[in-house]
Formats: structure tokens, sequence, C-alpha cells
């Protein structure tokens, strides 16, 4: 007899427990997954979880585990779907184990640290750890809001991961690639030849001869064409997200035209992950490509296929990465470094941090910071420029300069010693001329 709300899986000993709260009209739940028991210890724990719904809420001192039962149904009714699931995986998998028995008033700061070093251990990365403290921060803070506990326990400062923001963003060589590989079928052809595995030679009753089965598309097939057409329709969609930065996912899959002023050359749109609106100026690649878009397709969504039905994110994601390795770019590049390209080309070129921002949609210059860095051809001229300047050539000129002096100082010297020799030669001279002159001298020197 199958129970509702209660779901045991026999093979991993799992149960799961999910609980509308009576009363509240369908706005509060309530879901527990006990690990590791038999179907009758399941059947207890579903009885007593069923019993503490129908009661209401717990009273006295809650611990982290009752908190979320009770409360986090309503606290994710505010949130993006998106946003809960990564919450509940983090809480099942990381605070609820470490913090489940824990009562709400005795997560204090020495706690949190000690659960920053389990994750550090278990080889989590420093943005992942910061994003669990920031998520047992809110709801501490929702269970003060909403009168659980008196204040909010974690009283001195706990300090960040130091996090190394990914670099991932397309360079001017790997974006044009990444482009023309949407217009390259002989590359695309060629990988269909080099991935294609053909199958095994069988033989059976519905046919006379022995068949070969499986292999995959095969190159040049219509199929392979119609495979190729269908990719090369999403260029125009990844022109518009590097020349924009929204969010592939959120914002431009839901771009509509109301959002686009052809005309005034601006995009304007409220981004659905802050609700800040981002205020972008039309490039003239990007208007070209929404000029293609919107000759083709006359639907309030900008990016729709043949069908007049939104791109789908699996299609999105296979266009993505057949483009990525047509292109040659092997390292790690997702579609939202798309967006991180965009904010670094802007930033590359003394577009100031307001601006960057306000195209973004970002609520500060904060976020728009981590874009203001120099780009690698910014580097390789400051290379080149101290290569033009380098301490080898300094030294080489310095030891040039040392030379010629130290020759120019043997000239000088050997220009001083004739000037010397010269003089005394002439003094010489003199001295002889005045000799002969003097008639005592010469009539002493006829005598001698």
């Amino acid at each position: 007899m199958r129970i509702p709300g209660f779901e045991y899986d026999s093979k991993r000993r799992r149960v799961r427990f999910d609980v509308y709260v009576p009363g509240k009209k369908g706005r509060a739940r309530r879901r527990r997954t006990v690990e590791h028991v038999t179907r009758d210890e399941a059947l207890a724990a579903w009885r007593e979880f069923r019993a503490s719904c129908v009661e209401g809420t717990p009273r006295g001192p809650l611990t982290f585990r009752q908190f979320n039962e009770s409360y986090y149904d309503l606290i994710a009714a505010a949130l993006r779907p998106s946003t809960v699931k990564t919450q509940r995986h983090i809480m099942k998998n990381h605070l609820i184990r470490f913090f489940g028995e824990t009562l709400l008033e005795e997560i204090t700061t020495i706690r949190v640290l000690d659960f920053k070093t389990d994750m550090r251990n278990r080889g989590l990365s420093a943005a992942y750890i910061n994003d669990a403290v920031r998520l047992l921060k809110t709801l501490l803070n929702q269970a003060v809001e909403r009168d659980v506990i008196a204040h909010f326990p974690i009283r001195k400062r706990i300090p960040k991961e130091a996090e190394r923001k990914p670099e991932l963003e397309l360079e001017a060589a790997e974006r044009a690639a990444f482009l023309r590989a949407f217009d390259n079928a002989a590359a695309f052809h060629k990988l269909l030849a080099e991935r294609r595995k053909l199958g095994p030679v069988r033989t059976g009753k519905g046919f006379k001869n022995a068949r070969r089965f499986g292999g995959g598309m095969r190159p040049r097939s219509d199929a392979a064409k119609l495979y190729f057409a269908r990719f090369r329709e999403l260029r125009d969609f990844f022109i518009v997200a590097l020349e924009t930065g929204l969010r592939v996912w959120s914002d431009l899959r839901n771009l509509r035209w109301a959002d686009v002023d052809l005309a005034g050359g601006t995009i304007r749109v409220a981004t659905r992950k802050t609700g800040n609106e981002a205020v972008i100026a039309l490039s003239g690649e990007c208007r070209r490509a929404l000029f293609r878009f919107r000759r083709e397709h006359v639907t309030d969504l900008v990016f729709v296929d043949q069908g007049g039905k939104r791109f789908s994110e699996s299609r999105i994601r296979r266009s993505f990465l057949l483009a990525k390795t047509l292109a040659g770019i092997t390292r790690r590049f997702r579609p939202h470094d798309l967006r991180h390209t965009f904010g670094c080309r802007l930033a590359s070129r003394g577009v100031s941090l307001q601006l960057i921002a306000r195209s973004l949609g970002h609520t500060s210059t904060t976020m728009a910071e981590r874009y203001a860095r120099p780009s690698k051809e910014a580097m390789h001229a400051v290379a080149k420029a101290l290569d033009g300047d380098s301490l080898s050539s300094a030294h080489t000129a310095h030891s040039a300069r040392i030379v010629s002096n130290h020759s120019s100082y043997r000239a000088a010297r050997r220009r001083t010693v004739v000037l010397a020799r010269m003089v005394r030669a002439k003094q010489e001279r003199t001295r002889y001329a005045t000799t002969l002159s003097n008639p005592h001298h010469r009539l002493s020197f006829e005598h001698m």
C-alpha cells in the first residue's frame, strides 16, 4: 500500500518524507531524508515526523536540522528555483552533516571555523566554502527575524577563504576562432569522421546478408548536413552573448524584443538574478545579428528556432561544446565565460567601472573590479617594453660606455704625451738658438 509523502528505497535503505503542514493552505511544506534504516524503522520515523507536522512548529530550542525542516520552505518561497536547488544541496551534504544536531544558539564562531576546516580537509574549493558559510549566516539571520532565537550566535568575524577568480575569458584570436567554427563545414565533417566508430558485422533471421550495425552519423550525409545547419543557426546567438555580456541561461535565452531598441542602439533588461536593470549599447556586429533574427522570426522572444520555440538549454550546450572543439579551445571554458569576455573587453579599452557595472547589471563597481585587469595583449606589450630596456641591455650599454671611456682616456693620454714632447723639443730648439746668438757663448764654444 502506497503512503502519500512516504518514499522508501529498499536498495539504498533510504526514506524520504514530504508533508504539507496542515492549516498553512499549502504554503508550508516539510521534507526529511533518513539514511540507513529498515522499512520498519522508516515507518516509525514517519509516524513521529507526521505527528510533529500535525502538532505544528516544534517548541523550545531548535537544532539546525529542526529549523530547516520547519522553516526552509517558507524561506525558499521568495527564492528562484535554481537558488533553492543549490542551497538544498549545500545543506544536505555539508551544513546538516556538520550542524544537524547542534542547537542554533550553539553555532558559534569557533564552530563555524571548525566547519570551514572540515570542508577544507575534504578538498572543497575556497569559493564553495564561502558559499556554505554565507548560506549558514543567512539561515541564522532568518532564525533571528522569525524569533526562533534571540540573538545572532556568531559574534566574531569569520574570515573569508582566499578565492582566486578564474580568468577564462576569450582572447581576440580565440574569439575569432570560436565564431569561425559555425561556418567551418569541412572541420565539422572531419570531426564526425574522426569520432565515427563502426559497429560489428552481424547476421540474423530478418535479413539475408550480414549487416554492420552502429557507427554513428556519416560525414557528408543528409543527416550530417542538417545537424550542421542546426548548429550554424546558433551563431548569431553566441555573437549577441559576446557583444552584450547577458547571462546565457537566464537573461539571453529569455530576451524579448520589447527589451531591444534597435533604432536607439541599446538593450534594457531587468536581470533575472538580481532584478537590476542592465543597459547595454549595441555594437555593429550585435545589431546585424539581431536584425537577422528579426527578419527570420516574428515572435515576442528574440532567440527561437524554426518552430518558434525558445532555444533549449541542451541545444545551446551542445552547440557551445561543438564550437569550442572546432575552434581548438582545449582549456577550461564555460558558456558563462562569454559574459566575462565582454566585461574584460570593456575594461581593457578603458571603459569606466561605473559603465561596466551598468552594462552587466551589477549593483556596485565592486563586482566589476574583477574585470579591471590587464589583458594578455597588454601584458605582452609590457614585456616587450621591458625587453627593450632590460637589465642585460643596460649592463651591456654600461660596459660599452666603460670601454669607450677607457679608450678615450688612453687616446687623450697619448695626445698629452705627444704635445709634451713637442713642447720640450721646441724649448730645446729655442735654447740652442739663444746660445748661438750670444758671442761669449759662441767663442767659448769655438775654443773648446
